[in-house]
């Protein structure tokens, strides 16, 4: 019983890190549209020599 709390406290500190580094993701990035991010991108929209 002891390995399944030890685990249970392992995936709770696993699923909390994952939450707040999402957190400080979504802050600091902030959302982008597609159009705007492909706009940002030099050269994203020119044809490519396949050579």
């Amino acid at each position: 019983m002891d390995f399944v709390i030890q685990w249970l406290w392992y995936l709770a500190a696993f699923l909390l890190g994952s939450l707040a580094a999402w957190i400080v993701a979504a802050v600091t990035i902030g959302y982008v549209s597609e159009q705007e991010a492909l706009e940002a991108m030099p050269g994203a929209r020119e044809p490519r020599d396949r050579s």
